[in-house]
């Protein structure tokens, strides 16, 4: 089934100067927090006349990164690699700082606080994880990845944390004792950086957004290590949001400037693995490396090789003349298929249930509160837009 409706913008928050690194809308409450390149933290909360004015704008001497909210308790990561403490008042008029914790060596990327435990989640540019005791500031564990770190999420009650850095590797890290703290895991799909992660608590999944265009949806509860892919932006997907049941439906944002909604109650299939061959398998001529079939059937190099995405066999340019979308795949926009898959596809096959919005800015960052139907987006002209998404769900 296809995703109805057309989200719909209520509000548009100018004010920031510069990038705009995080935005989080505030549980219980007509209220979002944001922090941005332009060294300011900003409360906005939505005043009687609808529109939203900042209770709260705090000046920093770095710019702010990263942010986390649990419990009034707000960590922001600097660009020098520090994270600083703050305790939020209720009625969110005032931000007082607690502590300035020294986390990393470089620009702080991404947080999680967890007030249950008063755990502290952080990854930054300088390749490193850490896990600290908020109050007492005291590290737990520490992982150190071969690339930037780029985004966290974490499986609360199962305490493991996912990584994912600059390369496109998610390392799947267990927080537990030293004896049994460490990485458990790395899922190797994305070949772009990992722009963003989120976990599904109620289906135990894994959400990625990368810079190599795809969103990826990881089975990681039933233990089968299989993703399915999402094929729908032209342009690296910055960010994601999910609403979780009963609904089960993914927003993604790109660089294309586009939203797309994806159904995830619609049943798909994981993409065919590409195989390799020294020849086409379906005319079987010789791919131009094939040096030694080449010489001895006295042929020119120009057979390239090419993927047919429905079965994954390796095919060349004339045999897989045709392009289609593949929505029992992910593959919503035209794809390559060889000329036997594409003349036996069925209709089932080509039913779509995505739907796809113009949004004309590219979209840095996105938070999502389903109680209130209401998504958060920041885009690359500073201005954060506030979208009723009731229709999509």
């Amino acid at each position: 089934m296809v995703v109805g409706g057309t989200p719909a913008l209520v509000a548009q928050l100018p004010g920031h100067t510069n990038r705009v690194n995080k935005v989080i809308l505030v549980p219980n409450d007509t209220a979002l927090i944001t922090v941005s390149d332009d060294r300011t933290i900003r409360v906005w909360i939505k005043r009687s006349s609808g529109e939203y004015w900042p209770s709260i704008c705090q000046t920093l001497e770095w710019c702010v990164s990263a942010l986390a909210l649990d419990n009034f308790h707000l960590f922001v990561g600097l660009e020098s690699g520090n994270v600083n403490h703050y305790k939020l008042t209720e009625d969110l008029n005032r931000i007082t700082l607690l502590r300035v914790l020294n986390v990393h060596q470089m620009r702080v990327t991404d947080l999680i606080y967890w007030a249950q435990n008063d755990w502290l989640l952080s990854a930054g540019k300088d390749k490193a994880f850490h896990w600290y005791t908020a109050d007492s500031s005291r590290r737990m564990g520490s992982y150190v990845s071969n690339a930037a770190c780029t985004s966290l999420a974490m499986d609360r009650p199962s305490a493991f944390v996912f990584v994912g850095d600059y390369s496109g590797a998610i390392h799947m890290i267990k927080l537990a004792e030293e004896s049994k703290f460490g990485l458990v895991t790395t899922l190797a799909g994305h070949s772009g950086s990992i722009r963003q992660l989120l976990w599904d608590d109620e289906r135990g999944r894994l959400i990625s957004c990368s810079a190599d265009k795809t969103v990826f949806v990881w089975e990681i509860a039933e233990g089968e290590g299989t993703a399915l892919q999402l094929h729908c932006h032209r342009d690296r997907v910055n960010a994601v949001a999910f609403s979780g049941q009963p609904e089960l439906i993914l927003f993604s944002f790109g660089a294309d400037k586009k939203m797309c909604v994806w159904n995830l109650r619609t049943e798909r299939q994981q993409a065919a693995l590409w195989e390799e061959s020294n020849e086409c398998q379906e005319c079987r001529e010789p791919f131009f490396w094939n040096l030694e079939r080449l010489w001895n059937e006295k042929k020119a190099p120009t057979k390239r090789q090419h993927h047919c995405r429905r079965c994954g066999r390796a095919v060349c340019g004339e045999c897989s003349p045709s392009q289609s979308i593949l929505p029992l795949y992910g593959f919503e926009l035209p794809v390559r298929m060889c000329k036997p898959c594409y003349q036996q596809i069925p209709e089932n096959e080509l039913c779509s249930s995505t739907s796809t919005h113009n949004i004309l800015i590219d979209q840095t960052c996105v938070h999502m509160d389903k109680s209130k139907k209401l998504l958060a987006v920041a885009g690359t002209d500073n201005t954060i837009r506030l979208y009723d998404i009731a229709a999509c769900l």
